[in-house]
């Protein structure tokens, strides 16, 4: 298997411990580091925009994921110091003072940690977005905008970001103005300019479902690259149609598990039983899902699922095993870590596999799942939920999409049905 390489973030090393742990350090780059007074021999901070560097070298502990994100956060910090925002004064009742008022309400806390960084991401965009006057966006007064201003930003975002971040900022807009609505003694916003755009509240393409040659081609692509992970995870996906943050264990609820009130975040091992079957449970509806992966015919096991099969027996020879040989633990973790991967770590690796095996940019890890309810669907099965584990039938028609193979399934039962019509009313003339 190849050797996977270890991507940190910018300014971030490792060092091997004599415990055989790995420990992480994050260092201020040199351009950022105090330079010493040659008359008093003081370390005289670097400034920016009249403000000294706010971060200094940190170690960051032995865990690598939590190492990831707290040099993230340092980079983060460094940056906008460096393009002077740290201590700026925000102008009360502005755009980028309405977007920090609501980054610390709970209606925005209670988001997950990456919805809470792609919120976060679009403000700032939206903040440094150039009006007209040439200003930015988020120095206008936040109740000052109005339907027309609304239209006109969302027009200039579409033409120079792009159909799909229009549609997420817009999205955001609409969220923060309507709670800004609610607290307006505080804000100054009286009503919400962007309610009724008439624009998608979602990007056309979102939902693209994968193939199965697109996924037959991913999962070879990432064995041989070495991650034999990411297969298992695709075929989890494709095959159980289960949700990505659900394989790999995305955003725990670490408070519920310390008081062993929740199950683990991630699929563990102990819920696979090799030929037999594998006990899934929809974390998001709780809804328990049993997929038996063989059945019996006239005396004969045929495999149901001999891909998933194959890929989660691959990875389990190299699972850390219990006393009695048998795998413990999650399913699909992090081949450096042995831990759960971190939401940003997964997306680099599924891009490098998909760039690698010339995939479409536009396939996400979420089109497996998509992709696999959509071939239920197209074999003629209308009630995918045994398998998605949807609380309503209604819910499976975001994914049980119309396809060409349905259009051909569609016209020649409708063939079927007019010839069979045709041959009843000849029947009549005789």
């Amino acid at each position: 298997m190849a050797k996977a390489i270890v991507r940190l973030p910018s300014y971030t090393s490792r060092v091997r411990l004599a415990s055989g742990e790995y420990a992480y350090f994050w260092k201020l780059p040199s351009w950022a580091r105090g330079k010493k007074d040659p008359r008093t021999g003081r370390v005289m901070p670097v400034e920016r925009f009249g403000k000294p560097c706010p971060v200094i070298s940190t170690a960051l502990g032995t865990d690598h994921n939590s190492a990831v994100e707290k040099a993230e956060a340092l980079n983060e910090t460094l940056a906008q110091w460096r393009k002077g925002a740290v201590g700026k004064e925000l102008r009360p009742g502005s755009i980028a003072w309405l977007f920090n008022w609501y980054r610390g309400q709970d209606r925005y806390l209670k988001n997950r940690p990456k919805t809470q960084r792609d919120y976060k991401r679009l403000m700032d965009m939206l903040c440094e977005f150039p009006t007209k006057q040439g200003g930015r966006t988020g120095d206008r007064l936040a109740g000052h905008m109005d339907g027309g201003s609304a239209d006109g930003l969302y027009k200039k975002l579409r033409e120079t970001k792009g159909e799909r971040e229009a549609s997420y900022a817009m999205q955001v807009c609409r969220l923060v103005w309507k709670w800004a609505v609610r607290y307006s003694k505080t804000t100054g916003v009286k009503e919400n300019p962007f309610a009724g755009m008439g624009n998608k509240s979602t990007a056309a393409g979102e939902n693209r479902a994968t193939s199965r040659a697109e996924y037959d081609l991913y999962r070879a692509k990432a064995r041989e690259m070495g991650y034999q992970n990411m297969a298992a995870a695709a075929a989890i996906c494709f095959e159980g149609c289960q949700r990505v943050s659900h394989v790999f264990g995305f955003w725990p609820d670490e408070e519920k598990e310390r008081a062993g009130q929740a199950p683990p975040a991630g699929l563990q091992w102990s819920i696979y039983k090799p030929g037999t079957a594998i006990a899934l449970n929809q974390r998001k509806t709780g809804n328990p899902v049993w997929l038996e992966l063989s059945i019996n015919v006239e005396g004969e096991d045929v495999a149901l699922y001999p891909d998933l099969e194959a890929e989660l027996l691959d990875l389990r020879e190299r699972a850390v095993k219990d006393e009695f040989g048998q795998p413990m633990g999650q399913i699909i973790v992090d081949e450096r870590t042995g831990k759960a991967f971190t939401p940003r770590y997964m997306s680099t690796v599924h891009r490098k596999i998909c760039d690698k095996a010339g995939l479409p940019k536009a396939m996400t890890f979420t089109g497996f799942r998509h992709g696999g309810i959509t071939e239920i669907g197209d074999a003629g099965e209308t009630d995918v939920r045994p398998i998605s584990g949807h609380k309503t039938l209604a819910q499976t028609q975001t994914y049980n999409k119309a396809t060409a193979e349905k259009g051909r399934r569609i016209a020649l039962k409708r063939r079927e049905h007019v010839e069979q019509l045709g041959a009843r009313d000849e029947g009549k003339d005789n």
